[in-house]
């Protein structure tokens, strides 16, 4: 049943753990979201160590014989510590999460250690991958080892499901109200695993066995770990869903806002930023698509300032009366106008014909109420205009301006 279930376990660990593994470099300051790589990694580990290939591997590489046990709970108790830990960070102020997460580390390497210590003073004979815990179920010292990993496992399941529904009930992402809830779900199915593995010291003082029930543990644990890695991999591939969903945005309106560049860059090539006069030590920085489109939206501004002393009032109005005829009003009406308005002051420039100062008039979506609070709503203003744009080649810079 171990070999069967452990590795949906770690494909599922190793899911989680490539999907916030870019997140962490660049949230160092994130604590949060490095426990919670270190859950998913830790996880994995626990699992892949107790699969009977890699377990009797690494009895002949390391030359000492069942030390997948140690390894595998240690990893289960570190793992334990990491989920408290995240969750401190999500619940609680930051002075307060410090704190807590130190007791909750140093506790985990307090039991590891211990762990260690008892594991050394056992004196196992030979590999037993699949029945460890029935074989040495007789042995003191194992008894020992036995209780002090299943108590410190059980604390922290009852601490993680407890602290996961209490805080289910504040979240207000739905995303992470039912991550946390599945998440509870499953370490509450893990005390199945700890029944039993405590049954197994209380009928080895007796001198009896739990061998039949040994199924039921391995399922327990499996499947209560499964599920605490899907609730916090619901979240996590949530908000890489979000990121990616995010970036296609990018893509596109980085690509929708090329026409409306375009026409600008043909009148006003200086607009454009001298990428090949950055240090190339610094240009790796300009390559992503953020950079390339808030580019793109800051050239297309420098643009529309150039063309200000070519903006008449008559086209306008002429612009206003004949959208506002088709329909049009509010922002729309004022992006169809600024479309037109673009096209002729950019011939304006292009024919040197300037308004007379009382003529002088701003751009329609200027005089628009606009809320930016995020980064992608100026974007989007743009975007409004450059959908009543004519895709139409640019024409080719003027020679004396492009060298300028």
């Amino acid at each position: 049943m171990k070999d069967l279930l452990h590795p949906i376990s770690l494909a599922v660990a190793v899911l989680g753990f490539l999907c916030l593994l870019r997140d962490v470099p660049t949230r160092r300051r994130d604590p949060a979201t490095t426990a919670l790589a270190a859950v998913f990694l830790l996880s994995g580990l626990s699992f892949l160590f107790s699969i009977t290939p890699m377990w009797n591997h690494l009895d002949r590489v390391l030359g000492t014989v069942n030390l997948s046990v140690p390894l595998a709970q240690g990893c289960v108790i570190a793992l334990i510590a990491c989920q408290q830990v995240v969750l401190t960070c999500w619940g609680a102020s930051p002075d307060i999460a410090r704190r807590r997460a130190r007791a909750w580390l140093g506790a985990g390497l307090s039991v590891i250690a211990g762990l260690l210590v008892l594991f050394a003073l056992l004196t196992p004979s030979a590999p037993r991958p699949i029945d460890f815990t029935l074989y040495y179920a007789h042995d003191n010292m194992y008894a020992a080892y036995l209780t002090l990993y299943v108590t410190a496992y059980t604390i922290g399941e009852l601490f993680l499901a407890r602290a996961c529904w209490r805080l289910a009930r504040h979240s207000t992402r739905t995303s992470v109200l039912v991550g946390l809830r599945v998440v509870a779900l499953g370490a509450t199915i893990t005390l199945g695993y700890s029944a039993v593995r405590m049954g197994n010291v209380i009928a080895g003082a007796f001198g009896t066995s739990l061998a039949e029930w040994e199924n039921f543990a391995w399922t327990c644990g499996d499947v209560g770990a499964m599920l605490t890695l899907i609730g916090w991999l619901v979240p996590t591939i949530t908000d890489q869903a979000q990121i990616i969903q995010y970036r296609i945005k990018q893509h596109r309106s980085y690509h929708r806002l090329r026409a409306l560049w375009l026409a600008f860059h043909s009148e006003a090539p200086e607009i454009a930023l001298p990428i090949d006069r950055v240090d190339p030590a610094q240009r790796r920085r300009f390559r992503g698509i953020a950079f390339k489109l808030y580019r793109r939206a800051v050239e297309i501004r420098d643009g529309r300032f150039v063309i200000r002393q070519y903006l008449d009032a008559g086209v306008r109005e002429r612009s206003e009366a004949h959208h506002s005829a088709k329909g049009f009003h509010g922002d729309e009406l004022n992006a169809a106008v600024t479309a037109d308005q673009i096209l002729a002051g950019i011939a304006a420039r292009a024919a040197g014909n300037r308004p007379d100062p009382d003529q002088l008039t701003d751009l329609a979506d200027a005089d628009a109420d606009r809320q930016t609070s995020q980064p992608m709503d100026d974007i989007d203003a743009l975007l409004a205009v450059a959908r009543h744009f004519p895709r139409e080649p640019a024409r080719t810079p003027h020679p004396e301006r492009a060298s300028a």
